[in-house]
């Protein structure tokens, strides 16, 4: 049996991580945001925090740990515009600290959550563990020295640190504010008759969606011993913005023919054109995404419907 620490357990990833890693047998101690926040059911509240001063005791306060997932981060890249350096102190730093720290344990090993944005405007429209560090934004920037940190304590130290690249990661537990659920969302309003079409940003932008459920597991194999390094996790199937919408429409039975606008104040700046990961070096260790783009973007729109129609409800009840 392990013990394992996840951070930002109750995020999506982590949330299924900590079900996968219980339903297995495994002993999970989760930080959260928030002291006050609810944990899932039989996990334990970790010490320390991702602080300077409390990183230290959360590698060595919370029992013989075996590994740690690190995937608390700031995620919404607007934020990481309006508050570069609480990005970097977040994303960038406290990766930095937690990779020194656990080179400093012995037997204990490291995931790390690093990001496709650390690839930035890559020369290719796939990407794998080989491309370039080439950032082009304040998240992708921090997620960057968090990255190099990891890779450096493993070179260096021998440490069993790894980097997991993540791509769109989607789920019914993902924030609304994030374009697969505003678009869901959008198509459910629509289908109430509440709405007439979507509003998005860049429509163009190609992108590799994954289910959370899929990433927790690649998590998961990592955790427990499989061999340390960098490893891109992702579906290898790129869609833009605007054939995931039409998708949407479809899956609803609508027509998605006028149904998407652009709203050039939703464009971003140094928006990414291709974001498509090439996973086969973490396929070799056995994994596997077991949900399709179209299972999931059904399931979120189901929820999405559900969730509109409760809401709907509500207000006029």
């Amino acid at each position: 049996m392990e013990r394992i620490l996840i951070t930002g357990i109750g995020g999506q990833v982590g949330s299924y991580l900590a079900e996968l890693l219980s339903a297995d047998g495994h002993e999970v101690v989760g930080l959260t945001s928030s002291p006050k926040r609810l944990l899932p059911m039989g996990v334990e509240r970790a010490r320390g925090s991702l602080e300077p001063e409390g990183i230290q005791e959360l590698v060595r306060g919370n029992g013989a740990l075996t590994a740690i997932v690190h995937l608390a981060s700031v995620t919404a890249m607007t934020q990481s515009w309006e508050e570069p350096v609480r990005t970097f102190d977040v994303n960038g730093r406290a990766g930095v600290a937690l990779a020194f720290a656990a080179a400093e344990t012995p037997r204990l090993r490291l995931v790390h959550a690093s990001s496709a944005e650390i690839f930035g405007r890559a020369r290719t429209p796939t990407q794998n563990e080989s491309t370039p560090v080439d950032p082009v934004s304040p998240y992708g920037v921090a997620k960057a020295a968090a990255h190099f940190a990891v890779r450096f304590v493993r070179q260096t130290f021998g440490a069993a640190a790894s980097n997991l690249i993540l791509y769109m990661t989607e789920s019914p537990r993902r924030r609304p504010n994030f374009v697969l659920r505003k678009i869901t969302r959008s198509v459910a309003a629509m289908l109430c008759g509440d709405a007439d079409h979507i509003i998005l940003g860049n429509t163009q932008a190609v992108r590799d969606f994954s289910h959370a459920r899929d990433v927790a597991s690649a998590a998961r194999l990592l955790a427990l011993g499989a061999n340390a390094g960098d490893y891109v996790c992702a579906s290898g199937q790129g869609r833009t913005i605007q054939a995931v919408a039409e998708t949407a429409c479809r899956i609803a039975g609508l027509d998605p023919t006028g149904r998407v606008r652009t709203d050039p104040t939703l464009l971003r700046t140094n928006d990414i054109p291709s974001l498509v990961g090439d996973s086969r070096s973490l396929r070799a260790l056995g994994w596997e995404p077991r949900t399709t783009f179209d299972e999931l973007l059904r399931e979120l729109f189901d929820y999405d419907l559900s969730e509109y129609r409760a809401q709907r409800r509500a207000q006029s009840a």
